[in-house]
Formats: C-alpha cells, structure tokens, sequence
C-alpha cells in the first residue's frame, strides 16, 4: 500500500497549483469560474477579482470579490495572471482575443478549461476507501500503476503517458484469451469497429457476435464493415431492464442516453433478457455512461457464465471505482485489470477474466 498512500498524499498536498500564487484575476463569473474559484481558495489561493462582459460593477455574493468589466483592468493588468473560465472552445477564443487586444501578454494568460473538470479534494476524500478497495483488488502492479496514474489524472492533471497501451490493443489486452468458440457481445456497436476487430484477433473463428447498437445512422456502417460476416445486430440500447430512453443522438462515438427530454428515444434492453441463452463468453461495453445500468442487466451471465469482460470505466467519475467493485461482487471468481489507452481522462478499460 506504500504506493497508494503516497500517491494519495500527492494529491491532498495539490502542488500543481503552486503556479498560480499570485494576483490573480478570473475571467469569467460563471459556473467554470465559481468551480475555478473554489479549487484555489481551497488550498489558500484568493483571487483579487472576476473580471466578466455580462455582469459587472458589482460585489459577487459566493464569493464576496469584485466583478470588473474587462476595460477596467487596462491599468492594473501588468502583474497578474488572467484565468479564462470558459468550456466552450469558441468562448474561450473570444475572451483570448479580447484579452490580447487589451495588451495583456501571451504569458499572463491560461485557459482553464481541463481544471473545470479537475475532481475535488471533498469528493476524493469522500472516496478514498474506495480506490484504496479497488487498488487492492487488481491483479497485477502494472493494473495498479496504471490506476494510480489514472487517479492522479482526476485530482492533479498529470501526464500520464508512461502507461499507457498502443490503441490497437483497446478491448483486446494479452490477457483476453480468445477461442474458436467464442460469443462476442458487443455492447456500443457504433460502425462495427470493435467487432471486426475481434474478427481479425480470433483469426476469423468464433461461434457467434451480437451487436448492440441504438443509433439509426449507425446500422448502415456496421452492415457495410461486417459484410459476408456471421453476427446478429440489435438496434438496441443496453440497460438494466427493457424500457425506453431519452437518447442524444450526436451520429457521433459520443451519442448518449440522456437524462433531459431530447426529443429522440431508443429502446433498450437488458442483456439477461436478449442473449442469455446463447451463453455469451466475451462481453464489451463502451456505451458512453450507461455500463453500470447495463451491468445490472446483466448479473445472471456473469454469476452463471462468468463470461470475459472489457467495459470502459471513465465516462463517469465514479465508475473507477463503482464498476470494478460491482463485478468483483456479482462473481468474486473475476481476475480484474486495468488498462489506459491514451494520455487523458479518456479510454480507461477494466478487463474481468
């Protein structure tokens, strides 16, 4: 546990944000720049004012600092650092230029759209145990480097290149073993990548695939890909039970079930109810959030079948380590893995054998 208890000091100590001990002005008085504004003042780090085009000229009730209007920093701008709190790229461009056209230097300014997603010290403590639980369950020390690293990528933002695996092995680490009789289930079909991909790693034999896929504009590309290939498509979602959902359908690898009315559904359904009886022996979910429903959905297969998992664990802050703990109880029997797949917050798979 040594490395578990030094990363976590890591984190609680907050280094990174040492750069930004000084006069300090937040450019934008929204929600990025209130969230901006508690992750310095949390570690000591007040900034002299907001500075915003749409409110100005008054006292900020959360915080008790000034808003300025961007002209009135012309005078005082020559030692301070201006944080740009905006999400959106084309915002942020916006307010770069402004900033630029009032003389500010290049140098003065950061964006700080990659700490709007930064987690918190409060949600790290609430959780610690947590990740200490899953930390201790993985099998091997690289699985526990890499969730370290992902780890300090949630609460420090740091560089996490060292471990992460070729793309190409994505679903598909050393320590999935396939077979010629393998049943793929492939869970977030998008344009049949992923399937024909477990196609050319068995060499062309396996007993049977069964895609689920809910977007209309998808079923096209994956009937071209896997064309003169055996498999089974659902225009489905995967969830805990058959129902109908809300669906942002972005025709995108981002289309998503959503929370909020978007004026487009999709039906799903739970793997339980679809393909128990064809005893699935491999099992992938990237579909974008909604793996831990899915899970749900499919308790009876990994109790009975204990088939081999690949399901994407970074869509949600939680699932790092809500989904390993989940399918560690439905069958204790599951070896667990981790792998990283590229130097983000991104592409992070549990592998369960």
């Amino acid at each position: 546990m040594e490395k578990f208890n030094k990363t976590a000091e890591e984190i609680r100590q907050q280094s990174d944000l040492e750069q930004f001990r000084k006069k300090l002005v937040l450019f934008g008085a929204g929600d990025c720049g209130h969230k901006i504004y508690d992750m310095l003042h949390n570690v000591g780090i007040k900034p002299s004012c907001f500075c915003d085009n749409k409110v100005s000229e008054r006292i900020d009730a959360q915080t008790g600092l000034p808003i300025v209007r961007p002209e009135a920093l012309k005078d005082k701008i020559a030692d301070s650092a201006v944080l740009v709190c905006a999400v959106e790229d084309e915002i942020y461009q916006s307010m770069y230029r402004q900033l630029l056209a009032l003389g500010v230097d290049d140098a003065q300014i950061y964006r700080m759209r990659a700490y709007y997603d930064r987690l918190s010290m409060a949600y790290f403590e609430e959780n610690i145990e947590k990740y200490k639980t899953v930390y201790q369950l993985l099998e091997d020390e690289f699985s526990r480097e890499v969730y370290l690293a992902r780890m300090r990528k949630a609460f420090l933002l740091s560089d996490i290149a060292e471990i992460v695996s070729p793309s190409s092995e994505e679903y598909f680490d050393e320590n999935i073993r396939l077979t010629d009789e393998e049943v793929f289930i492939d869970c977030g079909g998008f344009d049949g990548d992923t399937s024909m991909k477990f196609i050319e790693r068995c060499g062309g034999k396996y007993k049977d695939i069964v895609i689920f896929e809910p977007e209309q504009c998808k079923i096209a590309a994956i009937e071209n890909r896997l064309q003169g290939y055996q498999y089974q498509l659902f225009q489905l979602g995967v969830w805990s039970n058959s129902t109908r959902l809300h669906f942002d359908a972005l025709e995108t690898d981002g289309s998503h079930v959503s929370e909020q009315e978007s004026g487009y559904t999709i039906k799903a359904a739970a793997l339980d109810e679809t393909v128990y009886d064809r005893k699935p022996t491999f099992i992938k979910m990237d579909i974008e959030g909604s793996e831990k429903e899915a899970l749900k959905g499919c308790e009876r297969i990994i109790k009975e079948y204990r088939p081999k998992l690949a399901v994407c664990i970074y869509h949600k802050p939680e699932d790092l380590f809500e989904l390993p703990l989940m399918i560690k109880e439905m069958n204790p029997a599951y070896k667990l893995y981790v792998r990283q797949y590229s130097n983000s917050s991104f592409e992070t798979v549990l592998y369960a054998v």
